[in-house]
């Protein structure tokens, strides 16, 4: 399997990449080079948004993409993005267990403070250091897979309702609901750190 980066990809993309993310066409001819190469960048947005770290998202991406190389074959079901989004979460799972033992016995950094985000690129907030990013990261880190996976979905990578509910093979109300769920709980989150900053710097 030829073994591409994303900037690979961004240079070889349209000159509309850079906009809003969008589900590719299904290629005409489901053999692996072409699924590989219309869903790569699609792939590594979706690795980031289930919180793999930025230095392991490509190597990750591989992975999934030789479980979709072995498993294309056996396809039938026509959801194509909602499929390798699927695969992309069993990978990511085994991912973390895998990580979580590493960090276990190195005593390395901490998994759920690891940057996961890139705030510059979100419409629905605006913090300015890094720490505060990682903030945010632990933060995402508490709530479930699908209030997480959503909020970023559409909040960052600005993936529509619809594109969502593809991806995750759900209602688009479904999709909504947990976005709803998910903003409440950021909202709450960062409320209470408000709180704790603001008696931390009342202390004498």
């Amino acid at each position: 399997m030829q073994r591409w980066t994303s900037a690979q990809h961004e240079e070889s993309s349209a000159p509309g990449a850079a906009e809003a993310p969008r589900l590719p066409e299904i290629p005409s001819q489901l053999v692996f080079e072409n699924v590989y190469h219309a869903y790569f960048r699609q792939m590594v947005a979706w690795i980031r948004v289930l919180g793999v770290p930025e230095a392991e998202i490509e190597d990750v991406a591989q992975d999934v993409f030789l479980v979709v190389r072995r498993k294309l074959p056996s396809f039938h079901d026509g959801n194509l993005a909602g499929w390798l989004y699927r695969i992309s979460q069993l990978t990511v799972r085994n991912f973390r267990r895998r990580a979580w033992f590493k960090n276990l016995f190195s005593r390395g950094q901490d998994l759920a403070a690891t940057e996961v985000l890139d705030m510059s690129a979100s419409p629905a907030m605006a913090l300015e250091t890094k720490q505060d990013q990682r903030v945010l990261a632990q933060m995402l880190a508490r709530m479930s897979d699908k209030r997480r996976a959503t909020l970023v979905l559409f909040e960052i990578e600005g993936y529509s309702g619809q594109e969502i509910a593809t991806l995750h093979g759900v209602p688009v109300k479904t999709v909504w609901t947990r976005l709803h769920h998910a903003r409440k709980d950021l909202v709450a989150m960062v409320a209470a750190l408000r709180r704790q900053r603001e008696s931390e710097a009342v202390k004498p």
